[in-house]
């Protein structure tokens, strides 16, 4: 409970951003990389008839399609051989794909202009599209060659609103033909030996025929004194290149990244989701089949239940700034119908509002108050526990409200002397809001119903620090409450369970516990939870080797906190991009139908733990909107915390803001008796530790 500013204290809205910038990055990868595999329009096989003012006795190559891996670097030795230059229209996908040949290309003196991001006629398509086309293409060239050209190649006849369109945006549109000699596509024989005007001669760069093509012309036509030279220099202009801007670049650079590693990553997204889904069902499969059995175990108990237990008990409460609901704690404390002695310690850690006067105030002879400088809630518990008089040790959060029955139920399996530690019930008492709501599904759907299947499997990692009974001689075998994580909980837990003793749940011990209202608060207390858990994991992560408890814990109890508590909340986001990939980008409407199947499951499985916890249904209705919303905010706890803990940053315990909402916790069980109601349930005198 040492309180200081620390980096979980801030409002996660930076944290917000950076996942939905992350989400974003990941769609703008898959959106490019969807678009990049499908095609444009076919373009058609035949040139367009018309004619281009070229130099007499030029012929301006044009090697359309490329690049090609294969047969553009022969068409590239090939003129180098002949001293001659070409025009090279490429797609921009294959910029992407192989940008060494564009570089080569312009080092050579060859022009390059585009034909579209893909390959295909993009003259067909939509105007928006067509720019979309020719950026994306201008991008590809940024990045490989770092130049941006006004050369556009089109092997269909263009339109004179596209032509138009495409002289405003600057580029000078080249339409392969042979002048008048009007040939047939890569048939050169009607070229005259003597001089003509100028021709523009296109082929594409598929194949051998076009470099046998090449191979030919270039032989036969150069020795006539034909000169073959790229566009700039057939119309004697400058050259159509010019530097590309830094913000080309790095656009080009992300979007050739996202083409080229797109497949791998798609790929990877689905193993990702098939392993999200097989956890997830491996854990509704858990959760089903543990919790009946316990409940089943529990019934037969029942049926022949052990003789009632009612040892006495010492209560301890560490408190910091806990005045809004600290009354009503130590009332239901004292309310209880518990048979033998209850002892109540209240350990003020340093608080600077009235909490531990308000307990004074009570005149409660079975209640004592230590106070102590700040030290943390480690060090509180460790001075209540020393303060205490009895062997059986329960311990309560400051804002926790106890059911008359609690600690009478929570105390039975203490009647086995292997037990050392009880898991008591946590019910949310602020259930009333939407956010509340979220956190009730959670607490029973989660934390209780993992305690059912744990319970089952003799390895609960966590007794929670709102309600857990405690063996002294436990807690003396294991030093104590250690102050080494801010997960004293957990850490306590798994060792107690490490020495050898049994740690079991009981759900009929129910305890009312106020949760965060905002979703700050919110998520600071998950960022501790979750990083403090890791810490513990981490702390005792030598025990998958040991034998006995200790190896089961390890085995087992380790292992489901890493894959249901870790693992799986990483895979999160997966699903997600997953379903916005698949509905507005891959067009695959069965994504939604996986989403809805996970929905399906998990809905399932929360109205189950929502019965097994004598719980309404009623708030299932929250549940797909939690998905939306609330899971998000457990992804960014969970990656903040793997990234807090790789810097091996350390956080310190804060408390966040009550708002009293426990001390009206009992309208949902019993109500709580009034002070002039609560009858000493000692004799031993009030004892102030200032």
């Amino acid at each position: 409970m040492a309180r200081h500013r620390s980096q979980v204290g801030r409002i996660p809205w930076a944290h917000w951003i950076t996942l939905l910038v992350g989400v974003f990055l990941l769609l703008g990868m898959l959106t490019i990389h969807a678009y990049n595999v499908t095609t444009s329009p076919a373009a058609p096989t035949e040139p367009a008839d018309g004619t281009v003012d070229i130099a007499d006795n030029t012929i301006a190559l044009v090697i359309q399609d490329g690049p090609n891996p294969k047969w553009t670097p022969r068409i590239l030795d090939a003129l180098r051989k002949h001293n001659a230059h070409a025009t090279f229209m490429l797609v921009g996908t294959r910029i992407n794909e192989h940008p060494e040949l564009v570089r080569r290309m312009l080092t050579e003196g060859h022009d390059v202009g585009i034909t579209g991001l893909r390959p295909g006629d993009v003259a067909q398509l939509p105007g928006w599209q067509r720019d979309l086309e020719l950026s994306f293409a201008q991008q590809a060239l940024a990045a490989a060659a770092g130049v941006h050209t006004r050369l556009f190649g089109q092997l269909s006849e263009v339109s004179d609103e596209v032509l138009l369109s495409l002289r405003r945006d600057g580029y000078l549109v080249v339409e392969p033909t042979t002048d008048a000699l009007s040939l047939p596509w890569g048939d050169l024989s009607a070229l005259s030996a003597t001089a003509r005007p100028g021709a523009v001669v296109g082929m594409h760069d598929t194949g051998s025929v076009t470099v046998d093509e090449v191979n030919g012309l270039l032989s036969t036509m150069s020795p006539r004194g034909h000169r073959f030279a790229n566009m700039s220099e057939a119309l004697i202009i400058p050259r159509p290149h010019e530097e590309a801007g830094f913000g080309s670049k790095l656009t080009g650079h992300l979007a050739a990244t996202a083409q080229n590693y797109g497949g791998t990553l798609v790929f990877v997204l689905n193993a990702l989701i098939i392993l999200a889904a097989m956890l997830a069902v491996l854990r509704t499969l858990m959760q089903l089949g543990l919790a009946n059995t316990a409940r089943r175990v529990a019934r037969e108990r029942e049926q022949n239940p052990p003789p009632w237990y009612s040892p006495p008990v010492s209560v301890i409460v560490p408190a910091y700034n806990e005045s809004a609901n600290i009354v009503a704690t130590v009332q239901s404390l004292l309310a209880n119908t518990h048979t033998a002695d209850v002892e109540v310690i209240v350990v003020d850690d340093g608080s600077t509002d009235d909490t531990a006067d308000l307990v004074l105030a009570l005149g409660q002879p079975g209640v004592r108050v230590v106070r102590q400088r700040n030290s943390g809630k480690s060090v509180a518990l460790n001075t209540g526990i020393a303060h205490a008089a009895h062997d059986i040790l329960i311990l309560v959060d400051g804002d926790t409200v106890f059911e008359p029955e609690t600690i009478g139920h929570l105390v039975q399996p203490m009647i086995d002397p292997t037990v050392g530690a009880v898991s008591g019930n946590t019910k949310v008492a602020n259930r009333r809001s939407l956010l509340g709501r979220w956190q009730h599904l959670e607490y029973c759907a989660g934390s209780n119903l993992d305690r059912q299947i744990l319970n089952a499997l003799q390895c609960i990692p966590t007794v929670p620090g709102a309600i857990g009974a405690f063996r002294r001689e436990a807690l003396r075998q294991v030093g104590g409450i250690s102050s080494q994580t801010i997960a004293e909980d957990t850490d306590l837990t798994i060792a107690i369970t490490r020495a050898g003793w049994r740690v079991t749940y009981t759900p009929d011990a129910r305890a009312w516990t106020e949760v965060p209202a905002t979703l700050g608060a919110l998520y600071k207390q998950r960022y501790r939870w979750s990083f403090s858990t890791f810490q513990s994991m981490w702390k005792h992560r030598g025990s998958w080797r040991d034998s006995g408890p200790s190896g089961r814990m390890g085995r087992y109890g380790l292992i489901y906190l890493f894959a249901f508590q870790l693992l799986l909340p990483l895979l999160g986001p997966a699903m997600d991009v997953f379903v916005l990939y698949g509905m507005f980008v891959a067009d695959a409407p069965y994504a939604i139908v996986i989403w809805l199947l996970f929905l399906a499951i998990q809905t399932a499985g929360a109205g189950y733990a929502l019965y097994l916890d004598g719980e309404s249904l009623r708030p299932l209705w929250g549940l797909p909107l939690q998905q939306v919303v609330y899971r998000q905010l457990t992804y960014l706890v969970v990656i903040q915390s793997i990234v807090t803990a790789m810097h091996g940053a350390q956080l310190q315990w804060q408390t966040n803001r009550r708002t009293g909402q426990a001390a009206k916790a009992l309208t949902y069980a019993a109500k709580p008796p009034s002070t002039s109601q609560v009858a000493p349930l000692t004799n031993r005198d009030s004892k102030l530790a200032r």
